[in-house]
Formats: structure tokens, C-alpha cells, sequence
């Protein structure tokens, strides 16, 4: 049986999205540097899709390793 997990929240989502791109933007990984995240999100709306779904499996797997971690 597979256990379920709560899916991150908006507001959980958002802040790891922001540390995303800033660490985005530290690493280049950008090809044309954005003034802010907010200009990015105007201007790259399939991009911050991209990002938020990053984000959340990362802390959907963090919940899971933290669930694996307090059963052993």
C-alpha cells in the first residue's frame, strides 16, 4: 500500500519557486538575466509553470524522506 502524502502548499510552493530562481539566476541558467522575479513570472509564464512543478515534487520528496526518516 502506498501511503499518501500532503501536497506542499501554495505558500510553501512560492518560496521554494523564489529560491529556485534566484539560484537560477546565481548559476545562469537563464539565457537573458531578469531584473526580478516578478518581471520573470510577467514575461515567462510556462517558465514559472516549469519551476513551481520543480518545486513542489521537491518538497512532495523531502515529505517522504522525512516520513521514511521517522520510521526507522
Amino acid at each position: 500500500m502506498r501511503m499518501q502524502y500532503p501536497a506542499p502548499s501554495p505558500t510553501e510552493i512560492e518560496a521554494a519557486v523564489r529560491v529556485l530562481y534566484e539560484e537560477a539566476c546565481f548559476y545562469r541558467w537563464f539565457p537573458i538575466a531578469t531584473e526580478s522575479y516578478e518581471a520573470f513570472a510577467a514575461s515567462d509564464p510556462i517558465g514559472v509553470a516549469e519551476l513551481r512543478g520543480i518545486a513542489e515534487r521537491m518538497l512532495t520528496s523531502a515529505a517522504q524522506a522525512r516520513s521514511r526518516a521517522r520510521r526507522l
